[in-house]
């Protein structure tokens, strides 16, 4: 299953325990890969997005795991996971890849790619 949104935002939740988020960077053409198969370096599929900052603080790939969130134009939550920036590039210049460490949970309204396998 892979789902995709045109234009969101990528916040943050930069204390632990903390309900309050952070804004990092505006993203477009973000694709959730969905679940990934055991043995490929991420757990729970990854976000793979064009960010309109780059070289945003909170894209660290030494950083350890934290909540991330995607919210779409209108503020509404779209996407909420525990993961973290892999430092490995897609094949898309310019692109980022967050890695999923825990099942997602996913909010409001995504386009599927594909259907879920049944």
């Amino acid at each position: 299953m892979s789902r995709q949104i045109d234009q969101c935002e990528l916040q943050a939740r930069v204390t632990p325990g903390s309900e309050a988020w952070s804004t990092v960077t505006g993203l477009s053409d973000a694709e959730w890969t969905g679940f990934a198969p055991a043995g490929c370096g991420v757990d729970q599929g990854r976000v793979i997005a064009l960010p309109a900052d780059a070289s945003a603080e909170l894209l660290d790939a030494d950083a350890p795991d934290r909540m991330w969130r995607l919210v779409d134009g209108a503020g509404e939550a779209l996407f909420e996971f525990l993961g973290y920036v892999d430092d490995r590039r897609p094949r898309k210049r310019g692109y980022i890849i967050l890695g999923i460490s825990t099942t997602p949970e996913l909010l409001g309204s995504w386009s599927e790619l594909q259907p879920a396998a049944t």
